[in-house]
Parts: structure tokens; C-alpha cells; sequence
């Protein structure tokens, strides 16, 4: 007898996961105290805010893709719970990685910084693909009549992010600024809505 369970618990556990990774990277923002040149104290601080924008945009578009996939996905089991777990497990780590590489930037250890940063958004997008992965393997787990080449379009469209992660990874090993590149592609591709949906219609 499967044990499989209605997706709904993970779903809502997961939404609230996203919401306070999200919610947490504002706290490591700088708070400049200075009784004159505010302004020119925030600038100064800029690598805090880029960086923030960054991972909480990259956060938000997680939410919205993690959101479509459970479209598709109408049960799950104990293995796809631990799958979706080790996901959110490095979905929080976005909040320390993010302050990491802020306080670095333009310092001795920056490529480090950087390299811990994107490794972990290399894993993080890992493991969301494996949830999928191991939900269309299990085919009872899906919504029945998933239009086979929808998954294999979808399949394709979630591998682009840990492949351009790894991309930015490699990319950060000869240049700390240009590593960025695949990161904005990343959020240009999947900002684009449903593409799979639409290319199947």
C-alpha cells in the first residue's frame, strides 16, 4: 500500500518557509546611524541592497515556480517530503550567504564569499529539481492525464536553473562581478510565465 497524502501540508509549509526566507533577508540590512550625510551613508552601503534585491527576487521567483510545479503534482510521500526539505533547507540559507557576500565585496575574501553564495543557489535549485524529478518518475503521484510533453518541456525549463547557477559558479572563479550574468538570465527566463503551458497550447 503507497503511502501517499494529499500535497496541501507541504504546500502551506512551504509558502511560509519562502515568506520568512524572504522576509529575514531585510534584517541584514545595514542601518547607518549618522547625524549628517545619510543619504551618502546608504550609498555607501549599496552591496547590502543589491545583494538583498538579488536573493529576494531570486526567493520570490522560487515561490512562484514551486507554486506552478505543485499544479502538477497532486500527492506526495515521504521521499518527495525529504526532497522538498533538503530544498527549503538551503532556501534559508539565502539570508546568511546574502549578508556574506555583502560584507565582502570589494575585500580580500570576496570570491570566497561569492563562491559560497552561488554553491548554495547551485543546491538549493538542485534539489527543487529533484522533487521534480522524482514526481514524474512516480507517475501516480501526478495529476492524471499530464500531457507527457509538457513534463518534458517543464523538465528542461527547471533544469535551466541549477545549470546557469553552476555557470555563475565557474564564471565567479575568474570574475566575482561578471558571475552576475547568468543570475539576471536566470530571473529573465523565468519570468516569463508558463512557457511549457504555452508552447504545448
Amino acid at each position: 500500500m503507497h503511502n501517499h497524502r494529499p500535497t496541501d501540508r507541504l504546500e502551506y509549509f512551504s509558502d511560509a518557509v519562502l515568506a520568512i526566507a524572504a522576509t529575514l533577508l531585510a534584517t541584514e540590512l545595514p542601518k547607518p546611524e549618522t547625524e549628517t550625510g545619510l543619504l551618502q551613508a546608504i550609498v555607501n552601503q549599496w552591496p547590502h541592497y543589491a545583494a538583498f534585491a538579488a536573493s529576494f527576487l531570486f526567493i520570490c521567483v522560487a515561490w512562484s515556480n514551486h507554486h506552478n510545479m505543485f499544479n502538477y503534482i497532486r500527492q506526495t510521500d515521504q521521499y518527495l517530503l525529504i526532497l522538498n526539505i533538503l530544498f527549503l533547507m538551503f532556501v534559508t540559507l539565502q539570508s546568511f550567504t546574502t549578508g556574506l557576500l555583502a560584507r565582502h565585496v570589494g575585500k580580500p575574501d570576496e570570491r570566497m564569499a561569492a563562491l559560497i553564495y552561488h554553491g548554495t543557489l547551485v543546491l538549493m535549485t538542485l534539489f527543487y529539481n529533484c522533487v521534480w524529478w522524482y514526481a514524474i518518475k512516480k507517475k501516480e503521484l501526478l495529476e492524471d492525464g499530464t500531457d507527457k510533453k509538457l513534463i518534458r518541456l517543464l523538465t528542461k525549463e527547471y533544469a535551466m536553473a541549477p545549470a546557469l547557477h553552476l555557470a555563475a559558479l565557474l564564471i565567479c572563479l575568474w570574475s566575482v562581478p561578471f558571475s552576475i550574468i547568468p543570475v539576471l538570465l536566470l530571473y529573465v527566463y523565468f519570468a516569463l510565465p508558463w512557457m511549457g503551458e504555452k508552447r504545448v497550447k
